[in-house]
């Protein structure tokens, strides 16, 4: 996309020209005319195989796993296939030293050896519809803001009335959920229904699956083989229950097949999922904020915390294994925030968005409703912005490692000072006494003591806020010090520090505690932070609702919604990437590039021996390219975002050839304007996903009860 629309005219023509743009609602495909899009842009199959409401689509084989991520049903025995990465956290949890799931991997041989998985569910989408007019009649009704209704239970007490309308009352897991679209100018029932009992089946090594880890994370090429196997457990008669050992697999009628066939460039591509957040009907002074005063300060302290946190774990294994999920986590944000600014900047997306605006105006003209809006969104950015930025920085920057609920303090100062029986007293100091305990991490006191030193000064030198400036104290010189007399001379520094303080306790020591003074002030400035947000949004949720109905009915309503973690579809193609001048990524990679990456100096990219063994024999199996090479990662153009990941990739013939995972740095301004030049999906092969579980890992019975053509 050169430049943004200057016509109506151009505007539509261009939107059916390139209409592989877009996170498509599948309900709303007849009204946005996406299905005769799908069947010219090489779809085989019927549009009704995607989605129907009335017999069974390839929507009954896509869920969300876990709470973020998205996975697909691949056998009729409820055999899931998502990222390693979404599944990272739970099995981080599952591990130890000794057992050691996501650092050596994990293949099960049998069913009996799938384990199970806490915390983590697998949820389907059973029904969507379009509740528009029994939202609006309860605005009107209950004289409701758009910003009240979002945080008030009108939504979930309507979502809970349809689901006790519908064929699923009473059916156990069902829940309800009303979404907005079009920032509440459209809202949608999603009924789901959720699984609890869902179990580890394979766990690549993590050299393997997160080879690069966060250096090569949105990166392309790629070489990792970031994916993961779960399995849905139910009770017997196929319902949802809570883990029990004679839970049996989910039956499933609805399942991708998998194609062996391998893919080509420009062939066409489809993925459904969940993807999680997009903005792209923000104004230019919108997309300055979201760039200077919200990635902007995550950028600069996330990158210092990272690197810190790094260090400490590549200098001991077992804060290594403690620590990851939090490094990948806190790593996927920062470098996305880092590489959306970048993005915006190279591709003039401030001046396009403005370029946007004058169409706008040219269409709101004589409309009344339409008047004066965008001069009072960009008047509401430059009244919220050190607010903004101060509240992003606060997410990394500060004192770390050590904090204590005021709460708890005040509780038992008042105690103390005013007397009160022993056994209030008492239990007052049990409660200070644990809250301590899960807030103040006494093994890894030096690691948060200079990564404090390393953090807190950054609140002196960038808070915007008087208030932010004064946590650290105003002589940027002193601040290490200062950090030094709060680990040092807290009661809270320590379990011995706190019983030598609870043998003879002192209203007056405890108040006059330095963690407890800064936690005073970093708490009150919390709370001037959370009302100078909350007043934000609000105006921000009203402003942008007139905006975007603007925008809609400028458009025809042909653009689809911003991304808001429900199902969409996506189409594109097999595609290389030309990200400037002179430079050319092909779409593939094979098994070779990971070999070319290696560096045992690097614990990022030391290779798995294993695998090296494998690569030196050429020993693939079935799952070799007619030339002998592996087939690793490849390229597309769908239009995805966070919530995609796990997402499966299908072709023409709704067959599985791999699995979404990532994106490209060059296009992470995407959530704010689809790029087609620079836009790309990062998936792994669906034969490298094949090969892991069959040759290299032995998990060879799953072969059996997958589709495979």
């Amino acid at each position: 996309m050169k430049r943004i629309f200057l016509t109506l005219s151009l505007a539509l023509g261009f939107l059916f020209a390139r209409a592989d743009e877009g996170m498509w609602l599948l309900t709303m495909m007849k009204q946005q005319h996406l299905d005769d899009s799908l069947r010219k842009a090489g779809l085989l199959i019927a549009p009704d195989r995607l989605y129907s409401e009335k017999k069974s689509s390839i929507r009954d084989c896509i869920g969300i796993f876990g709470g973020g991520c998205t996975g697909e049903v691949v056998s009729p025995h409820g055999l899931v296939m998502t990222n390693n990465h979404c599944g990272f956290g739970y099995v981080h949890d599952m591990s130890t030293l000794e057992h050691n799931y996501l650092q050596d991997g994990f293949f099960a041989r049998s069913m009996q050896e799938e384990l199970p998985v806490p915390e983590l569910q697998f949820t389907f989408v059973r029904r969507i519809a379009d509740v528009t007019d029994i939202v609006e009649k309860a605005i009107r009704e209950e004289k409701l803001g758009l910003f009240e209704l979002y945080r008030g239970e009108t939504l979930p007490r309507l979502a809970r009335e349809q689901l006790e309308k519908s064929e699923f009352s009473g059916q156990k897991g069902m829940r309800a959920r009303i979404e907005p679209f079009f920032e509440g100018n459209r809202f949608y029932l999603f009924l789901e229904q959720v699984y609890s009992d869902v179990r580890l089946v394979a766990n690549p090594p993590q050299n393997v699956a997160q080879f690069g880890f966060n250096q090569d994370n949105w990166i392309w090429p790629r070489h990792n083989a970031d994916f993961a196997v779960f399995r849905i457990y139910a009770a017997a008669d196929g319902q949802p229950a809570d883990y029990a050992a004679e839970n049996l697999p989910l039956e499933t009628p609805a399942y991708l097949p998998i194609s062996l066939d391998g893919v080509g460039e420009g062939d066409y591509t489809m993925i459904m999922g969940f993807p999680g957040s997009t903005s792209r009907f923000l104004t230019a002074s919108q997309v300055r904020t979201r760039c200077e005063s919200q990635n902007a300060p995550v950028a600069l302290a996330g990158n210092l915390y990272l690197d810190y946190l790094k260090r400490a774990m590549d200098a001991d294994s077992a804060f290594y294994l403690k620590h990851a999920d939090e490094y990948m986590s806190i790593g996927n944000v920062v470098k996305n925030y880092g590489g959306m600014n970048e993005s915006v900047r190279k591709t003039g997306l401030a001046a396009r968005k403005a370029a946007e605006e004058a169409q706008f105006r040219a269409f709101a003209r004589g409309k009344a409703r339409y008047a004066g809006i965008i001069e009072r969104i960009d008047s509401l950015q430059a009244a919220a912005a050190d607010s903004l930025y101060d509240t992003y920085l606060l997410r990394f920057a500060g004192l770390t490692g050590m904090d204590i609920s005021t709460q708890s303090v005040e509780a038992l100062a008042e105690a103390l000072a005013g007397g009160k029986a022993d056994s209030a007293t008492a239990k007052a100091m049990e409660t200070l006494r644990k809250d301590r305990a899960r807030r103040c991490k006494d093994e890894e006191a030096d690691y948060y003591r200079g990564l404090s030193k390393l953090l807190l000064p950054l609140t002196a030198r960038y808070g915007r806020l008087e208030q932010t400036r004064a946590l650290a104290g105003t002589d940027i010189a002193d601040i290490e010090a200062q950090v030094d007399s709060i680990f040092d001379g807290s009661i809270f520094r320590s379990a011995e520090a706190f019983e030598a303080f609870a043998a003879a306790p002192s209203a007056e020591v405890l108040l006059a505690d330095p963690l407890y003074r800064y936690a005073v002030a970093r708490q009150a400035l919390n709370s001037r932070l959370r009302e100078a947000m909350q007043a934000y949004r609000a105006a921000s949720t009203a402003l942008s609702h007139v905006y975007v109905r603007g925008l809609c009915e400028m458009y025809k309503w042909t653009k689809a919604p911003d991304a808001n973690f429900t199902l969409r579809m996506t189409y594109g193609r097999v595609a290389d990437l030309h990200p400037r001048d002179a430079v050319r990524y092909d779409w593939q990679t094979t098994l070779d590039g990971m070999f070319e990456k290696e560096n045992p100096d690097d614990s990022d990219y030391v290779i798995n021996e294993k695998l090296r063994r494998h690569f030196l024999a050429g020993d693939y199996g079935r799952y070799a390219r007619p030339d002998g090479k592996l087939p690793a990662c490849f390229l597309s153009n769908n239009d995805i975002t966070g919530g995609n990941s796990g997402s499966g990739v299908l072709n023409a013939r709704g067959e599985l050839i791999g699995l979404a995972f990532d994106g490209n740095i060059e296009s992470l301004s995407s959530d704010l304007c689809y790029n087609p030049e620079l836009q790309r999906c990062i998936n792994v092969d669906i034969r490298f996903v094949l090969f892991m579980l069959d040759t290299f890992g032995g998990s060879t019975y799953l072969l059996d009860e997958l589709d495979l053509r």
